[in-house]
């Protein structure tokens, strides 16, 4: 590989880190996975990254993690259906309850640890095409045309996902956004 071409990549992948992997945690609600995608989705764009201009590689780098998470999703989809299909020994199961969201009211209520808890709640409550839509234009910073490529949909697509996660959110966060 051209050493030039290997510093830009280098630069690129190390300014985009951070942001593509907190885009894959929230999408696939684990960081370990997360890093196990990103770090795939990675090797695969420094594979094709010479083929395409460096304006391009954002595109192209969350186009590739997005796949990555499908084909996880997929995957995954597939073995629960499986697990459920075969007659496993119940025996030892613990029932897990979630823990209740606790909502506090008055002036202690402005807490930024609750509210980023309660965001990444109401964030990874929304269908997934939302969540893409919201967190690749919102977080990421892209256009509608580069989210809509990176979403293989149309245009009008990203923008009718983004208002409504951009409602969900309203909603779900109603009492911080009032106050």
């Amino acid at each position: 590989m051209n050493p030039e071409l290997q510093k830009q990549l280098e630069i690129f992948l190390q300014m985009t880190r951070a942001g593509a992997l907190k885009f894959a945690a929230n999408r696939c609600g684990s960081v370990d996975d997360a890093l196990d995608l990103l770090q795939e989705a990675m090797i695969d764009f420094v594979g094709v990254a010479d083929q395409y201009q460096q304006e391009a590689w954002k595109n192209l780098l969350y186009k590739i993690l997005v796949r990555r998470i499908t084909d996880r999703f997929r995957k995954g989809q597939w073995r629960t259906r499986l697990a459920k299909m075969i007659n496993f020994s119940h025996y030892g199961d613990e029932e897990i309850t979630p823990e209740p969201v606790d909502f506090v009211d008055g002036e202690d209520s402005y807490n930024v640890g609750k509210l980023t808890e309660t965001f990444d709640l109401a964030l990874k409550a929304l269908p997934a095409r939302q969540q893409e839509a919201y967190m690749l234009r919102q977080w990421q910073q892209l256009s509608v045309k580069q989210t809509a490529d990176v979403m293989d949909c149309s245009e009008g697509s990203v923008k009718t996902h983004l208002s409504r996660a951009m409602k969900n959110l309203e909603h779900a966060l109603g009492d911080w956004i009032n106050d």
